[in-house]
């Protein structure tokens, strides 16, 4: 009994071995679907482990940080998992976006200012013409302040020229 369970262990460790980084992306998607959400990151996981330069690790550690950051609720699993992806793949039309994350966790998950500060910092040196820049530049202004009270700071700043209606000719 025990030998045969022993070799239904090596048995599931050898096929998974062999599969390709699709299938084992596939079978995280898979996992994820579900809500398997330990089992997805394992996949996901070996994916960039075994093969760390395909096109499928850098989706994976993708789908990991948003696994962290919003089903595990993990802030720092997704830090690191946002810096391992903007390492790996520096040139990735992705890495502007997880060093923006990265930022956007520290500051408002972590409440790490400084951390926050450096990080936006250094995104709008790299990624000054990116979409993401006025959110960079505006996380940077907002840094430390309450939420709500930037956001209706924001509001008080009003373009008079659209909201002024024109005036009516008077007859004499």
């Amino acid at each position: 009994m025990r030998f045969t369970f022993t070799l239904m262990i090596l048995f599931s460790l050898v096929s998974c071995s062999r599969k390709s980084d699709t299938e084992l992306y596939t079978d995280a998607k898979a996992a994820e679907a579900i809500k398997d959400f330990q089992k997805a990151v394992e996949l996901y996981e070996q994916v960039v482990d075994r093969f760390p330069t395909v096109a499928t690790a850098e989706s994976s550690l993708v789908r990991l940080s948003v696994i962290y950051n919003n089903d595990i609720k993990d802030p720092r699993k997704a830090i690191d998992t946002y810096r391992r992806c903007y390492n790996m793949f520096p040139s990735s039309k992705q890495a502007p976006t997880m060093l923006f994350l990265t930022g956007f966790v520290f500051n408002n998950e972590l409440h790490m200012l400084d951390s926050a500060r450096i990080v936006y910092e250094t995104f709008l040196q790299k990624y000054p013409d990116n979409d993401l820049a006025a959110s960079a530049k505006f996380e940077l202004e907002t840094l430390g302040k309450d939420p709500s009270m930037a956001i209706t700071q924001q509001d008080m700043v009003v373009d008079n020229s659209k909201t002024d209606k024109p005036k009516k000719a008077v007859k004499k």
